[in-house]
């Protein structure tokens, strides 16, 4: 009883880069001077067969408020993959580098759809593979429902890159403050690429336990053959 009365008591946590969904991006950027801490993981299976491999990655991403509106992060990843089998199975090791800037256009509700302009680089360990990507994101709040958007394009350059052709995808998400630490919602989010579509939609929710602390998690299942069965993710975010 005296965690539920302290839950509703708090006074609502002020959060610059709080998330709501894992793979969907809102409007938001790191104010200026402060830097914030996110460590993600992620764990995927193609099928729900019994010898798929199943997959992980872990990210560590640091992002720093250049100015209110400009933001600038670096993300470390690492992966492994398990089959059963020692020899075709990955140990856990770093996979890539990425650095990421956001660029919010306004500020929130100056503009009839929120809009920022992210853009990201990749850079595969030991190989002659950059990833470049960019996102168009528009975000829209109606009282306690944000509905954001995102459209994407990505390529691979580089002499190791297999296909330099441009892929297209999307992530929507929407979500509703149940209470100012806690919001609960759904996404769904995709990719199209030589004319086969994978995608996926699952729920999400994102509590904020302290001001400085949150977390959001999703569950997605894959739509079709050409997406993953199952990938869950649970991002950790300490603003400094």
């Amino acid at each position: 009883m005296t965690l539920i009365v302290a839950f509703n008591v708090a006074p609502a946590p002020a959060h610059a880069d709080r998330r709501s969904f894992t793979e969907t991006y809102e409007f938001a950027t790191v104010p200026q001077g402060h830097t914030a801490i996110e460590i993600w993981h992620t764990q995927a299976r193609g099928t729900w067969d019994a010898d798929t491999p199943l997959a992980l990655q872990n990210i560590l991403e640091i992002e720093h408020g250049i100015t209110d509106r400009w933001d600038a992060a670096l993300y470390q990843v690492f992966e492994q993959s398990s089959t059963g089998d020692p020899v075709t199975s990955e140990a856990f090791h770093f996979s890539e580098l990425k650095l990421e800037t956001r660029y919010r256009l306004a500020e929130r509700g100056e503009w009839p759809i929120d809009t920022l302009l992210y853009f990201e680089v990749a850079k595969e360990f030991d190989e002659s593979v950059y990833e470049l990507e960019g996102k168009v994101i528009g975000a829209r709040d109606f009282d306690k429902l944000t509905v954001a958007a995102n459209a994407i394009v990505e390529v691979k350059v580089g002499k190791d890159a297999e296909e330099t052709e441009p892929e297209f995808g999307w992530a929507i998400g929407a979500t509703y403050e149940v209470h100012p630490k806690l919001r609960i919602g759904a996404e769904t989010y995709g990719a199209i690429e030589e004319e086969e579509v994978a995608a996926a939609v699952g729920p999400a929710i994102s509590v904020a336990p302290a001001s400085n602390f949150w977390f959001a998690a999703t569950a997605a299942f894959g739509l079709g053959d050409e997406a993953e069965a199952f990938r869950g993710r649970i991002i950790l975010g300490i603003e400094l």
